[in-house]
């Protein structure tokens, strides 16, 4: 029991992996769940266990127009918005610092962070106009360590933590809670084609094998768990928190 049930919550990045996991568990709680990604076919099946609490948009989360667009659409269709999910990141190996291209580096900035913060930007009236509100950012356990051949994505990922923390001492006076959820390896889309990218990928498997103190990987419903409590009202003294789901994989 969350607390969700007649409450509405947006999720960037709903048609797979954690996303649509978070999606799903906020359907199963009794919310009315607002899902945006560039996967209409994905939001589709998102919201197959509940239709009619719903409502699935085609937004890219890089690009300001759209997402604007989405944040307008929702104030106006659902008015106050309760919770916020930012789950829409891309992962992927771009090698060390010299061998990253330019074009991968703005790209991972440009969905994994920067995407983060218009997502935000454009629900934060509707968020401080709830009697209470929740914003969970998708960080990742390379947001608080480093790894091998991945650079842009270590950097994207840590500045998501620091964009929770000032958000949250910037919003607190509006009654939005803002905390971040650092997912370790976990079984999703996203994961299986980043260990199946290549030589950096390798070398990374091979110098983090069985660092996990609990089994892994782990499972996207254990993230959404953690995300549902943290949207809730049984997690109101928690603000600027950075929250690892990793089984033990940044303690190790």
């Amino acid at each position: 029991m969350t607390g969700l049930a007649g409450r509405s919550i947006v999720v960037s990045g709903a048609a797979s992996g954690i996303g649509q996991a978070i999606a799903r568990s906020c359907l199963i709680d009794g919310a009315f769940v607002i899902g945006l990604d560039v996967d209409e076919a994905g939001l589709t099946s998102s919201g197959a266990t509940a239709p009619n609490r719903f409502t699935g948009l085609p937004v890219d989360v890089t690009d300001p127009a759209s997402v604007a667009a989405a944040g307008r659409k929702v104030a106006a269709d659902f008015g106050p918005v309760h919770g916020l999910v930012t789950a829409a990141g891309i992962g992927g190996y771009t090698g060390d610092v010299v061998h990253t291209a330019e074009a991968d580096w703005a790209r991972t900035l440009a969905v994994n962070l920067t995407g983060v913060y218009l997502v935000s930007k454009a629900f934060l009236p509707a968020l401080s106009s709830a009697d209470w509100a929740s914003v969970v950012h998708i960080s990742s356990q390379y947001g608080m360590v480093g790894g091998a051949g991945s650079p842009a994505y270590c950097a994207a990922k840590a500045g998501v933590i620091g964009l929770t923390r000032a958000m949250a001492v910037d919003h607190a006076g509006d009654r939005v809670r803002v905390n971040c959820v650092c997912p370790g390896p976990t079984d999703t889309p996203m994961l299986r084609r980043s260990t199946a990218s290549g030589p950096s990928a390798a070398r990374e498997e091979a110098r983090v094998a069985g660092r996990s103190l609990l089994p892994a990987p782990g499972r996207a419903a254990d993230v959404a768990e953690l995300v549902g409590f943290l949207l809730g009202p049984g997690s109101q003294n928690i603000t600027g928190a950075i929250l690892p789901v990793d089984g033990g994989w940044t303690a190790s």
